[in-house]
């Protein structure tokens, strides 16, 4: 089944099944008065309320409390216990800066589980968690704030890291460009978004017709 034009009386389970970009997740929410702003998790969530008969007025975004940009920390500033919201804590320079020093590292990079757990906890408007609970995400692997929706939003990425891994792909002289021809088919249908060795194999007559 061949992904549907998007209309205000689509079926909710009809549009979690397929695959839809960010931009045009913006689009619809502008389109259908719906809040616009935010991850691609929060605009589908917005999407889905929309589809199930919530009134306009009663969908409200998720970002009520927000970070404070006014604030800006310097990195001598910043201790264990500083809170992340309103204290003009963000994931910049400074911030890596301290992290650097704290972990004792040269260069510090942030990771993944560190910006959703920062979104999660703007999301949920929790004003007491620290720096302190930001270091934990990075030492428990069953962190919840890594368990939630916006994992979804990584679909492309896993999708071309299995399909590189493959052995069999190894025939393609451009596995990017194959990649993005496999994940197009894959993106239009109501399939799981999950690469498979045999949906290469089944568009394999596809592939030496555009490749």
């Amino acid at each position: 089944m061949n992904r549907p034009v998007f209309n205000g009386e689509m079926n909710t389970d009809v549009f979690k099944s397929f695959y839809w970009y960010k931009k045009e997740l913006e689009q619809i929410c502008r389109e259908y008065k719906l809040p616009s702003y935010g991850t691609k998790a929060e605009l589908s969530g917005y999407v889905v309320q929309y589809l199930d008969g919530v009134p306009l007025k009663k969908i409200k975004s998720v970002r009520k409390v927000r970070r404070n940009t006014t604030l800006k920390l310097k990195a001598d500033q910043i201790t264990l216990e500083t809170k992340l919201l309103n204290t003009g804590f963000s994931l910049n320079n400074e911030v890596r800066t301290f992290f650097g020093n704290y972990f004792g590292v040269e260069k510090f990079s942030f990771c993944k589980p560190m910006g959703v757990m920062m979104r999660e906890i703007e999301r949920n408007g929790d004003t007491q968690a620290t720096v302190a609970d930001l270091i934990s995400c990075l030492n428990d692997d069953k962190v919840k704030y890594i368990k939630t929706a916006e994992e979804k939003t990584y679909q492309w990425n896993n999708f071309v890291k299995s399909f590189r891994h493959d052995p069999y792909n190894s025939i393609f002289h451009s596995q990017m460009k194959v990649a993005s021809i496999i994940w197009g088919v894959l993106r239009d249908s109501n399939k799981e978004k999950v690469y498979s060795r045999k949906l290469v194999k089944e568009n394999i007559a596809l592939v030496k017709k555009i490749y």
